[in-house]
């Protein structure tokens, strides 16, 4: 047998534990032609979840202002649900919406697999929180939470682009009806769920809705040509083949190199709201996090690059694996806080 794909700075623990991931992902086929019922979507769990944490549910109704961009004949907007996660009771901060901190987090999942509710974002969010909740207790501030919506996934016909983007803009409109401070809404993401928390920052910014205060992206597969994926790193958990073939199946017939579709082509600006962009060296993903910095950065923007030496794609779940992922949960902390 051979000796598993490694990296200068891995263990060999860590490169045993990597290409498990590999192996695992590799064998993933997207699915299609099933999906879930709102109910299902919007169902809370009731195992699972770590002491302190709190999660709630709530239907968003669909935005009346969803934007003409994202408008379409078969595709109609519906009810969302949207998680809300905090280390404090619901009631703690019903009445604290205009100071409090809020996330919007948009899972990954290649737009076609993913839960916020899932073990996996459940453990994120836990660990978010705290490095959140550091930052906010050092400043007396009030507990921060995180919302995060189920969107649906491209899965089914009806669901394909661009009904993700129209639930996403719907829950961001819910937040800010709840009367939440837009200042005070950081709009998160990872993975294929970086490109579309870009993206609806993007459309967000063509609608009269107020605009985020700052942006945090987790490796965002953003160039849905993937003209910009010119170098392949083995070391990576993901292949190009498997980002081409969920982001084929999400966009249907939609153009890849549209910015509704590939938030590194959106005509940034020097308005754009604050952006920490997080990525690793071993990450196929990589350039897309440089580009979005670099032009947002020309278009007069601040932006910010963090760039983990050997880190692969998923970084930010392996914990148990990358120590720097506790890293990036703090840079995101201080820059919600600064």
């Amino acid at each position: 047998m051979s000796s598993p794909l490694t990296r200068p700075t891995w263990t060999p623990a860590q490169a045993a534990a990597l290409h498990g991931i590999r192996t695992t992902i590799g064998a993933f086929k997207p699915t299609f032609g099933q999906a879930q019922s709102l109910a299902e979507r919007s169902q809370v769990p009731n195992q699972g979840i770590p002491e302190g944490i709190h999660i709630s549910c709530e239907l968003a109704p669909p935005s009346s202002q969803i934007s003409a961009s994202i408008h379409s004949t078969s595709i109609q907007p519906g009810q969302v649900p949207v998680f809300f996660c905090t280390d404090a009771p619901s009631e703690s901060f019903a009445d604290a919406k205009n100071g409090i901190k809020v996330i919007l987090h948009v899972h990954g999942g290649g737009n076609v697999s993913g839960h916020p509710t899932e073990a996996k974002f459940i453990s994120f969010f836990s660990r978010m929180l705290r490095a959140l909740g550091k930052k906010s207790g050092a400043e007396g501030s009030s507990t921060p939470i995180i919302a995060a919506p189920s969107y649906r996934l491209a899965t089914v016909p009806e669901n394909l682009f661009p009904a993700a983007l129209q639930d996403l803009f719907s829950a961001y409109h819910h937040l800010i009806s709840k009367g939440f401070d837009a200042e005070n809404i950081t709009i998160t993401g990872d993975s294929a769920g970086g490109n579309l928390a870009l993206v609806l920052t993007y459309i967000i910014s063509q609608s009269t809705l107020p605009m985020p205060g700052r942006v945090v992206l987790f490796s965002p597969d953003a160039d849905l040509t993937y003209a910009s994926y010119t170098e392949s790193i083995p070391q990576d958990i993901i292949p190009l083949s498997s980002y081409q073939a969920c982001s084929s199946q999400y966009l249907g017939d939609f153009p890849a190199n549209d910015p509704l579709a590939s938030g590194t082509l959106i005509p940034f600006t020097a308005s754009w709201p604050n952006t920490l962009v997080m990525t690793g060296t071993a990450d196929n993903a990589a350039e897309s996090s440089r580009r979005i910095v670099s032009s947002i950065q020309e278009a007069g923007g601040i932006a910010e690059l963090a760039e983990y030496t050997d880190l692969t794609h998923g970084w930010w779940m392996f914990s148990h694996i990358f120590p720097q992922s506790d890293d990036g949960l703090e840079r995101l902390a201080d820059f919600v806080y600064n």
